[in-house]
């Protein structure tokens, strides 16, 4: 038996080294110098491209993991809709009423305290959504959206499978456990077994929807402090847990959202949005640490942070082919529009070109979802009588500035002789 077990360890080792020695981001983060037990690796990481939904790291993106407060996002995405559309403004006041009064005392949920015959604006829940994680201000939202919750979370689950989110499934519009939150503030219809679910892939999905979608998120997803009912007897002061925000104890620069999310049965999680001299990239990691263990509530940031570091130093987001006339795999084609991409910042750019479009050739590069494909532009392709033309004056003016090298080096070679 002990030498089947030798044997089936060496087929591993030899026939599938890929698996034994893949990279981790525990990995990643001490090819940093950063000391990070295994304790804290996450269950599932990705990030991606928001221009494009290019994958630039993966690590178990298709683990099936609870998500959280994470699933606030989605609840949001309602929100922004009608305020987009201009049914739900930003300054509509909402009254509190003696149910949320009471849910907002729950004594196992993230809230702010809410009292009954206070009023609150749209943009005010949003912050406080936000920032705090506050769940008696997403179940005021949400009121505002639709008011039968199961109808809601099946709203939700229609989005997830509208947006190609295969591996999730919601239950409740806040992301607490069911058995916490409670019979009463439960959907009818969803056991108190249940919990929302998601993967690192299914939520950068959601993620990069709404950067493109959304772009304005980031007002309120970039703070890390925020004050409610400021100079009143309501006011409130809280503090971010997406530590990696401006000011606060992880800061990584550009970071300007989205939403963290933890619980006993999830662990640590966050999705997080960063941009660098636009280059924008979406980030999720799933399962950091243990609930009872605080510090995995920080550690789950500092591999965040170096995977982030990772991808800058590898890849960029440029502008990979002016506007213009171009000599590209042996013909001459004029370029309609700057073609943009990421591309990785030591590997040479190569083109192909199918039905005048043309691309960045690499077919080593996967997306978020199957139907994402590199960004192309329109090229139209010189006749010959223009090839020629275009050819020959390339040619010519090549051979005058070699004439004129030719004749500064003589001049210099005469000066420095005499």
């Amino acid at each position: 038996m002990k030498r089947f077990f030798i044997l089936l360890c060496l087929i591993n080792i030899f026939i599938f080294p890929s698996q034994m020695h893949a990279e981790t981001s525990i990995d990643v983060t001490k090819s940093y110098g950063i000391e990070m037990s295994s304790f804290y690796q996450p269950k599932g990481s990705i990030v991606a491209d928001s221009h494009t939904g290019r994958i630039l790291w993966e690590e178990n993106i298709d683990r099936k993991w609870p998500l959280a407060s994470m699933s606030k996002l989605m609840t949001l995405t309602f929100v922004l809709d009608k305020i987009k559309e201009g049914t739900l403004p930003l300054d509509k006041k909402i009254p509190v009423t003696v149910d949320d009064e009471v849910f907002s005392q729950h004594p196992l949920l993230s809230n702010n305290k809410m009292q009954k015959g206070a009023v609150y604006s749209v943009e005010e829940l949003i912050y406080l959504t936000v920032v705090p994680s506050s769940n008696v201000a997403t179940r005021m939202l949400m009121q505002q959206v639709e008011p039968d919750m199961r109808q809601f979370v099946k709203g939700m689950n229609q989005r997830a499978k509208d947006l190609g989110m295969r591996n999730t499934y919601f239950t409740n519009p806040f992301g607490a456990e069911n058995a916490i939150v409670g019979k009463q503030y439960l959907p009818t219809g969803f056991a108190l077994n249940e919990d929302n679910i998601s993967t690192s892939r299914d939520f950068a999905k959601l993620a990069y929807y709404m950067m493109n979608t959304y772009p304005n998120i980031t007002k309120y997803t970039k703070h890390a402090t925020y004050v409610s009912k400021p100079n009143t007897k309501l006011e409130e002061q809280f503090h971010t847990y997406l530590h990696s925000l401006k000011g606060d104890v992880h800061e990584y620069p550009g970071t300007d959202g989205l939403k963290t999310g933890s619980s006993g049965h999830a662990a640590y999680n966050y999705t997080a949005t960063v941009q660098k001299g636009g280059f924008r990239i979406v980030q999720v990691l799933l399962g950091v640490g243990h609930w009872d263990v605080d510090d995995s509530e920080y550690k789950r940031h500092v591999i965040g942070n170096a995977l982030l570091d990772r991808v800058y130093e590898r890849y960029q987001y440029k502008e990979v082919l002016s506007k213009g006339m171009h000599y590209i795999n042996g013909r001459w084609y004029k370029v309609e529009q700057p073609l943009k991409d990421v591309v990785e910042k030591d590997k040479p750019v190569r083109f192909e070109i199918l039905n005048n479009k043309i691309t960045v050739l690499d077919p080593d590069r996967h997306y978020l979802t199957s139907d994402m494909k590199p960004p192309s532009v329109v090229v139209t392709p010189l006749t010959n009588y223009k090839t020629f033309i275009i050819s020959g004056a390339f040619t010519l003016f090549m051979m005058i500035c070699i004439l004129i090298l030719l004749s500064l080096i003589r001049k210099h070679r005469h000066k420095y002789m005499s």
